[in-house]
């Protein structure tokens, strides 16, 4: 067995599989070797790209005293592999009544996978519907209250959109930032302008999340002007100097008529490609960072564990959830 596995993680599968397969043969050893050499067998498949086989061994494991949570472990991954979310739901609704997913799997992250695929088909309604079986299984879920708010949003739905972005504060404030552009495009449609510098002002006051002020200081900018802009976000910068606040800020200054093309300009350049680039997304479990928003990370493969960062996150500490995003 010990010498299948080793060939195995030498990636020379086809020796491993003849071992494995030969020891599944004998026939005096007691159920639990055989099931470990079914197990073994099975993981040689996986490595070598045969899922069929793997799975028909695994679900054929699903009973065995001694190997059934691992093989049902192993069909969860196989089936991710394999994006066959309709089995991965299955899957993750047996194993969770006796174990916790390693990786942070939920129902509802597969469900709201299976949603965006019916989106990207503009099955709306079967979108719709996903979106709300994956909030009945977990009512935490930031994502699917997400695309829940962007489907309406995108089928004029403004007012029911906006009553889903806002209502992520109560799964989890942390991605609050994440949805303030659409919140912002909500509050326009309906004609909130008011409520909507209201709501920006309560965000940093609660939490401290600096976007929130930037996006504050870009409509006083465009109302009142940038000197207006500037002196809202100065004592904000002065007891949170984050770089892209001070960017907007310089950003102010340069629109500035009567300070022309200038050496601040070229400052305000070098300072935005800075920020630019830098990562607005990582993950708690592997550092991962990212400037965009993955559900799954790509580096440790777990689900709901990427956060905002930077001017995205909350400056006041908000005690995580067990309940992945």
């Amino acid at each position: 067995m010990a010498l299948g596995n080793h060939f195995r993680r030498r990636g020379d599968v086809e020796r491993a599989i003849d071992i494995h397969s030969r020891l599944r043969k004998v026939t005096d050893v007691p159920d639990s070797d055989r099931a470990r050499a079914d197990f073994e067998l099975a993981l040689d498949f996986m490595s070598a790209g045969l899922y069929d086989r793997a799975e028909t061994l695994f679900l054929a494991l699903k009973e065995s005293p001694s190997h059934g949570k691992p093989a049902l472990q192993q069909l969860l991954l196989l089936y991710q592999q394999q994006k066959d979310w309709h089995r991965a739901i299955d899957c993750i609704l047996e194993l969770r009544q006796t174990m916790k997913p390693k990786h942070g799997e939920t129902a509802a992250h597969f469900l709201c996978e299976l949603a965006e695929e019916a989106m990207s088909l503009h099955r709306l309604k079967d979108a719709r519907d996903l979106l709300s079986q994956a909030l009945e299984d977990d009512p935490k879920s930031v994502r699917a209250t997400l695309a829940k708010g962007r489907l309406e949003y995108s089928k004029g739905e403004y007012r029911q959109s906006l009553d889903s972005f806002r209502s992520i504060e109560s799964q989890n404030p942390v991605f609050l930032a994440v949805v303030l552009p659409m919140i912002g495009l909500c509050a326009e449609r309906l004609g909130q302008e008011r409520e909507l510098i209201e709501y920006l002002d309560y965000l940093y006051s609660t939490y401290r999340i600096v976007a929130a002020a930037i996006e504050r200081a870009d409509r006083l900018s465009r109302l009142q002007g940038g000197q207006a802009a500037i002196d809202y976000l100065l004592p904000i910068l002065e007891e949170t100097p984050e770089p892209h606040a001070v960017a907007h800020a310089i950003g102010f200054l340069v629109q500035d008529t009567f300070l022309g093309p200038s050496r601040l300009q070229r400052l305000y350049d070098l300072l935005k490609e800075g920020v630019a680039g830098g990562q607005k997304f990582c993950c708690e479990r592997c550092g991962f960072g990212s400037a965009e928003l993955y559900w799954r990370c790509p580096s440790c493969r777990y689900w709901g564990a990427i956060r905002p960062t930077g001017p995205f996150s909350s400056l006041i500490f908000i005690e995580a959830e067990d309940t992945p995003g």
